[in-house]
């Protein structure tokens, strides 16, 4: 009975450790795929032509702002008490409004690269799935700079070109 016994705990360590002999692993540098996708930049550059229609309005704005001050400092030793009142009232009224449209406009650009990125981002992470699942890797870490692993030895394979021949990125 106590060989039956050694038997089977012998064998459970010799499957155990084969088990985790046949375990793949694999890494890939996500920021790096991410950079060399196309869809990356035509989201930046969408961004980036919304950014400038948004600084193009503010600067529009603070324009007329300086016009309208220019022209108050002219008039305003002619005015009464109240008119000079009433004047700095819409001054300030259209200084708080530039300010306003900046914040808001900052606050949807936010939220628009988040809505432009994330799609692209998570067509990386499925072609990273799909690249593991076909190749047969149990793990695929993340090595990009600023990413929680430590170390990866030469066993662990670099899975970043398959990924980017799964996209259709050539090189």
């Amino acid at each position: 009975m106590k060989n039956i016994i050694k038997l089977i705990i012998v064998f459970f360590f010799i499957s155990g450790v084969s088990y985790a002999q046949n375990q793949k692993f694999a890494h890939v540098d996500f920021e790096k795929l991410v950079e060399a996708m196309p869809e990356k930049q035509e989201a930046l550059n969408a961004l980036q032509k919304e950014y400038k229609e948004a600084q193009n309005m503010i600067e529009e704005m603070s324009v007329e702002l300086n016009q309208k001050y220019m022209n108050a400092q002219k008039s305003y030793d002619t005015l009464s008490d109240m008119g000079r009142q009433m004047l700095e009232e819409e001054l300030m009224s259209q200084q708080k409004r530039i300010q306003q449209y900046q914040t808001n406009a900052e606050e949807k650009l936010m939220q628009r690269r988040e809505a432009l990125l994330n799609p692209v981002i998570e067509k990386a992470q499925q072609a990273i799935q799909a690249v593991a699942l076909e190749k047969g890797y149990v793990y695929v870490f993340d090595v990009s700079k600023g990413s929680q692993v430590l170390y990866f030895s030469g066993k662990s394979d670099d899975i970043l070109p398959l990924v980017k021949k799964h996209l259709g990125i050539v090189e």
